[in-house]
């Protein structure tokens, strides 16, 4: 494993090689999942609230077939890091969660139609080429471990708990275009300050960025493996 200090993970958050994650498979670690619960420090958000979002209509639409899936989960090893990155916000910032293990189902789901917008959005555009732009942006389960399949990754935001404000980021989550990748150069300076906030902490707890995705973070999976200098992943696939 290789020892960074922040400095050289926040440069190697800045990487553009192109890596080959399928190489770094996994060791089937069987740490189990925790439901993430609000604290002082976490505010627990799950996308399926949100009015309007463009994922959580297909959570939504896989607790009322799965009424027992009720929360957000994630590995229990990265709840400890979650915990960790929230602590190192100052008052009156809340790390919020907006998602965590993602069931196989809505994954495909999830690929599938970030395909069909893109294709829809681009007359002339192929069904292959559809496919490789949303698989910039939602891992394919035919061809990878999916992190948030693994439980081993989370979407999160930041918000003022004094205002109830969101942190303004230069896009809204999920945005299948570049405005989404961690370094996107046409921000304000406001906007790169927080982003640069959250991936402080999170890489600062020892999870990994996603240069697609500023929003984020993993531990555990391939990108992490890779990010960490690992042979291996930590985790596989596991539904509940």
């Amino acid at each position: 494993m290789i020892t960074m200090t922040l400095e050289k993970k926040l440069e190697r958050s800045k990487s553009t090689e192109n890596v080959d994650f399928s190489k770094f498979q996994s060791i089937n670690n069987s740490d189990p999942l925790a439901k993430v619960v609000s604290s002082d420090k976490i505010l627990v958000v799950p996308n399926w609230t949100v009015p309007d979002d463009f994922e959580g209509r297909m959570y939504a639409d896989y607790i009322s077939a799965h009424p027992e899936y009720d929360g957000v989960y994630v590995r229990s090893e990265l709840m400890k890091r979650l915990k960790l990155a929230a602590r190192c916000l100052a008052t009156p910032y809340k790390l919020v969660i907006r998602a965590g293990h993602r069931p196989i189902a809505v994954q495909k789901r999830l690929l599938k139609e970030c395909a069909a917008d893109y294709k829809r959005d681009n007359i002339g555009v192929s069904d292959k080429q559809a496919l490789e732009h949303a698989r910039m942006f939602v891992s394919d389960p035919d061809i990878s471990l999916p992190p948030h399949v693994c439980g081993a990754a989370v979407d999160v935001e930041i918000i003022d708990s004094h205002t109830d404000k969101y942190l303004d980021f230069g896009s809204t989550m999920n945005d299948d275009n570049e405005k989404s990748f961690l370094y996107f150069p046409d921000l304000t300076e406001k906007q790169n300050d927080n982003r640069l906030m959250l991936t402080t902490i999170m890489l600062d707890a020892g999870l990994a960025s996603c240069k697609t995705e500023w929003w984020h973070y993993s531990y555990g999976d391939q990108l992490w493996a890779w990010f960490y200098g690992e042979q291996n992943s930590l985790y596989s696939p596991i539904d509940i």
